[in-house]
């Protein structure tokens, strides 16, 4: 968007303020001075960084908090990703016009926020209105003469008994290569606007933006003594388990107010490139949810990334119709590269097809899939395939010798299985769902694939097999209990998994490391071991490589990346999704 650009150059306005160290404390111009007990009796003094919130409007659609505490973003270094990372960043050039950090330190309160503030009724939004980034100080009388060397060939104005500077940028705003849907509106004969910066100090902290109107509308809210977001009953409800001191990031959104803004700003002619997906979105949607906020932070095992949705006080949803019990788990490998799973896919199919049908592009679309597998198959996506699919399922791959590979070929290493683990309810439904594939496949392939039966540990397998060989065998099935059948990438695949894989994936250390912090139960998980990944990955990779420096820095830091995981929980009245990366501990050298 528009304020990548802009707040780009807003961010870099704000850091050349906070951050200079070379201006020695002067006096602010007299016409500052001349306010400034007016401003202080305005603004109630609140300790910097205590709370940004008691500052902004109640209806604030949405913030961003960035910890500025550099203890917090040091701790970091004691996983070998962000050891690594400041390291290579500590030896480039750039660091050497950098302050340290300890004078940032000084000057700074706790967070810097990034808002949008609330939309004026009648009229339209536009980043430039809208965007601001309030930085608590914790001695004003440190910035002050900072900011006027900054602000030397700026103009000012009083609003309120507050100084606001305006500065004009020389950035040129470059033209992008492509049109925007947008873009008959405006005027191409009219030069466009350099992007330029607002700055105003307030009792502690310095608020900027790209044009005064944010920072004027905030000083209106203080100034009538309106509500504050600290005092939002929805804002405390969705950020009261954010610890301020050890999240890195966070956010707060009201997504109905927010939604609204967005939709104002694809309107603007002056928007870089289009903002996708909003028409798909239904608005009533939208607001079924009174508040959202997420946080970055720190673990034992690594960073964490959690997000939480709240619905609207009169509005509910149930909880997990029943618990999982994860028994599906149990059909997948212990070193398999990567997992997906969760229950009822035939509910969420209908979830989902209930909202790809509300536009009439994507009902087209879900449509042709329809009409797709209908022609090619001569089953009925819906009731064929998915109907089944009512218990617990698994879909994940793994290192392999069998299936694929073997048909592939040996020489390029290929060893991939990728398997499908799914319980059902109705297993006569899958019987017949199978039986119509086979016969199928052995009509369309014109009798070179054929249909066998094997017994391999006491279960059958069904394989397809290319005619004369039955080790060259792109696809098999087992039924590994009553209720449970397994799909995979042939025969010699599926004899990793038959009766079941050992170890399983439940009793490995690194996905129990994974997985044991986030919530249970919840609907099911999303799993990457890294290690096991990058190792069948690096065999791609020409042996040209191994020596370059490059590379092995990036094998180095992208190896110090365990595992990924992720899941997603749901009760009466939120829905929450945790994302965690598994870092290994730094590796000291003697």
């Amino acid at each position: 968007m528009k304020s990548l650009i802009k707040g780009g150059v807003t961010a870099t306005a704000l850091s050349t303020v906070l951050f200079s160290t070379a201006v020695q404390a002067t006096d602010l111009p007299p016409l500052v001075q001349k306010h400034h007990n007016l401003a202080t009796s305005v603004l109630d003094e609140k300790t910097p960084g205590e709370n940004t919130a008691s500052i902004l409007p109640t209806d604030t659609p949405m913030t961003v908090s960035i910890n500025t505490n550099y203890q917090a973003w040091a701790a970091l270094r004691r996983f070998q990703l962000f050891d690594t990372a400041f390291t290579l960043v500590s030896q480039l050039p750039l660091t050497e016009f950098l302050p340290d950090t300890k004078d940032i330190q000084s000057l700074l309160g706790e967070e810097v926020v990034l808002a949008f503030m609330p939309k004026a009724e009648s009229t339209t939004a536009t980043i430039d209105s809208q965007f601001l980034v309030l930085a608590p100080v914790k001695d004003v009388n440190q910035i002050k003469p900072l900011l006027e060397k900054f602000t030397a060939k700026s103009t000012a104005q009083v609003y309120k008994g507050f100084t606001i500077w305006q500065i004009e940028t020389s950035s040129p705003v470059l033209p992008l290569p492509f049109p925007t849907s947008e873009s008959k509106l405006a005027k191409p004969e009219q030069p466009k606007k350099q992007p330029g910066i607002a700055i105003a100090i307030l009792p502690g902290y310095v608020a900027t933006g790209i044009t005064s109107k944010p920072i004027e509308q905030l000083i209106d809210s203080r100034v009538d003594n309106k509500a504050t977001l600290a005092q939002n009953p929805e804002y405390r409800r969705a950020t009261h388990y954010q610890d301020p001191h050890q999240a890195l990031f966070k956010i707060y959104e009201n997504p109905g107010s927010f939604f609204s803004i967005l939709r104002d700003f694809t309107k603007d002619p002056a928007l870089p490139f289009p903002i996708f997906g909003l028409n798909n979105v239904d608005p009533k949607q939208i607001q079924e949810f009174s508040s959202i906020s997420g946080c970055l932070y720190p673990q034992t095992e690594g960073l964490r990334l959690q997000i939480k949705a709240y619905l609207q006080a009169f509005r509910t949803i149930p909880a997990t119709s029943s618990i999982p019990s994860e028994k599906i788990l149990t059909r997948i490998p212990g070193v398999t590269y990567s997992a997906f799973t969760g229950q009822n896919f035939h509910a969420q199919w209908q979830v989902l097809t209930a909202a790809l049908s509300q536009t009439p592009e994507t009902k087209l679309q879900l449509k042709s899939l329809r009409d797709f597998v209908k022609t090619s198959t001569g089953l009925d996506l819906d009731r064929d395939i998915i109907g089944w699919m009512d218990g617990e399922y698994a879909v994940f791959s793994y290192p392999t010798k069998g299936g694929l590979s073997q048909i592939i070929g040996n020489n390029f290493n290929f060893n991939l299985g990728i398997g499908l683990a799914v319980q059902t309810h109705n297993r006569d439904a899958a019987e017949t769902t199978l039986k119509k594939l086979n016969q199928f496949i052995q009509s369309s392939s014109h009798g070179e694939i054929v249909i066998k039966t094997h017994t391999i540990k006491g279960k059958s397998v069904t394989s397809w097999e290319l005619q004369g060989s039955s080790s060259l065998s792109p696809y098999a099935y087992s039924w590994v209990d009553n209720n449970t059948i397994v799909v995979t990438t042939g025969l010699g695949a599926i004899a990793d998994l038959i009766p079941q894989p050992q170890p399983s994936l439940p009793s490995g250390y690194n996905f129990t490391t994974a997985t044991r912090s986030l919530p249970h139960p919840n609907d099911g998980y999303l799993y990457v071991n890294m290690g096991s990944l990058l190792s069948w990955a690096y065999g791609f990779i020409p042996s040209q490589y191994s020596d370059n420096q490059f590379f092995q820095t990036f094998k180095q830091m992208i190896g110090s990346i365990y595992s990924l995981s992720a899941t997603n929980s749901t009760t009466s009245d939120q829905a929450q999704f945790d994302f965690l990366t598994v870092l290994a501990p730094t590796r000291r050298k003697n």
